[in-house]
């Protein structure tokens, strides 16, 4: 009995401990259970290595907020040059192409789908990948191009008009039939004047002096020293050098102006041959022929020009050298006038640019009745022709490589499309953006050329009203005089 008592007591002692055990275990399970959620908080964190290629792929394109995608002069200057575009050079993305559709560079196509396959990766905000686009493909010349356009000055050939008080006491002299103007290109033409270069202040003061008494006498150009070198082993080259670059006849601008920019100087001085060259012109016509010389030194090649002088007028009575000497010293001075005594011609001293430049204008003009054409000398339909085309040379430059860079941005726009790599709504928008930017560049043009024409039609309003001013001016000096038209 007391045996199977102690057994019945341990058995409900191990069932006890059973139970105790199990309680236990229970409760460590439960603690490990409730860790499951703070593993689930931290299992939401992105690793590092997302992080950090998300902070990588914003700062490549970080660069790209401060593009303009804005269409204007400031806009464009401020432009950095496509970074594919290095090799585009400036006659290549000026060249016109008509009306026809600019292709992308075959090279260029080559490359371009690496970087935009790039962009792509790095965003797909539209605005910044139009900013991409601009920032691969930009004309690297809009600086060069608006900087000139911006520049441009009217160039107007300035009229020389005589004095009309000049007109009052004087009597009128016969028209010379022909000019021939010698012009020295010896080597000492090439030294400076008044901070310029004297051959330069010369052909300058004789292409308009040509323009106002060709309206009324044809006009031919002689000029001398020009061939060789002021060497003495070029001596006999230099010397016998003389040129009628534009031959008597019609005064033509271009030809006369192209005429006049065909030689530099160079040479000695042959001052007596170039006054028998004028002789041989003359003498081949009937009537007078005045000859204008414009001579900044002596005679250097062992001639006599006095005697040519002289030599001229036996054979022509009617003709007369007139000379110019354009900062010559005393002794230049001294045979430079009798040379024109010679020749029954007037001696003029002009020692800078604006005096020689008043000396062909008050003084070698051949009469009042001939400066009554001076009004030709403002700027006429064909001038303004001529001038328009400079003054929109710049504006239709900025067009042309405008709609190129317009079309570059949708080509590159399409290959992003054909790769997948935006919508088609998105390529659909950035298509009609690159239209919208060529039709902006088309409009700033407009506006810039307009601005140029104004100027142009300014300066040519300026030009014509001295005119204007001064034939009043002659008019009424001449009725003083009881002088008719």
């Amino acid at each position: 009995m007391f045996l199977h008592s102690e057994n019945a007591k341990r058995r409900i002692f191990v069932k006890r401990y059973s139970l105790l055990l199990f309680l236990i275990t229970s409760l460590v399970l439960s603690a490990c259970s409730g860790d499951e959620p703070e593993k689930e908080v931290v299992a939401e964190t992105p690793p590092k290595e997302d992080v950090k290629k998300e902070e990588t792929k914003q700062s490549k394109i970080d660069h790209l907020k401060n593009i303009s995608l804005e269409v204007t002069e400031e806009s464009l200057i401020g432009l950095e040059p496509g970074s594919m575009m290095g090799d585009l050079s400036y006659e290549k993305d000026i060249e016109d192409i008509g009306f026809n559709t600019p292709e992308l560079d075959l090279q260029l196509k080559n490359k371009l789908p690496v970087k935009l396959d790039e962009l792509a990766k790095e965003t797909d905000d539209l605005e910044t990948i139009k900013k991409g686009l601009v920032y691969m493909l930009a004309s690297p010349h809009y600086k060069e191009i608006i900087g000139n356009a911006n520049a441009y000055e009217p160039h107007f050939e300035e009229p020389y008009l005589p004095d009309p008080t000049k007109a009052e006491g004087e009597e009128e002299t016969k028209t010379s039939e022909r000019a021939i103007i010698l012009l020295d290109a010896s080597s000492s033409m090439l030294q400076q004047a008044g901070g310029s270069v004297k051959m330069e202040i010369a052909k300058d003061a004789v292409k308009s002096f040509a323009k106002t008494i060709g309206q009324s006498s044809e006009v031919s150009l002689v000029v001398y020293g020009h061939k060789g070198s002021d060497s003495d082993a070029d001596k006999v080259v230099s010397c016998t050098g003389i040129e009628e670059v534009y031959p008597m006849g019609k005064y033509e601008k271009e030809d006369f102006h192209g005429a006049v920019h065909s030689f530099e100087s160079k040479g000695w001085t042959p001052l007596a041959s170039a006054i028998q060259k004028a002789g041989e012109i003359s003498g081949g016509y009937d009537g007078n022929t005045t000859i204008y010389i414009v001579s900044d030194g002596a005679e250097t090649c062992d001639g006599d020009p006095i005697q040519a002088s002289k030599d001229l007028i036996a054979k022509n009575a009617d003709s007369s050298v007139n000379i110019i000497g354009f900062d010559v010293d005393s002794k230049t001075e001294n045979q430079l006038k009798a040379v024109a005594e010679a020749g029954n011609g007037e001696y003029f001293k002009a020692n800078n640019p604006e005096e020689l430049k008043n000396t062909i204008q008050y003084e070698w003009l051949p009469s009042t009745l001939d400066l009554a054409f001076a009004f030709t000398m403002a700027p006429d339909g064909w001038d303004m022709v001529e001038e328009y085309k400079s003054a929109d040379k710049y504006p239709l430059e900025l067009w042309t490589v405008g709609r190129k860079e317009a079309h570059r941005l949708i080509d590159a726009a399409a290959i992003m499309s054909e790769n997948g790599w935006i919508t088609d709504e998105q390529y659909s928008e950035l298509r009609d953006w690159g239209f919208e930017r060529s039709e902006a560049m088309k409009e700033l043009h407009y506006a810039m050329s307009k601005t140029n024409r104004e100027k142009a039609d300014t300066e040519s309003k300026e030009i014509r009203q001295r005119v204007d001013e001064w034939t009043d001016k002659m008019k009424e000096l001449k009725k003083e005089r009881g002088d008719t038209w």
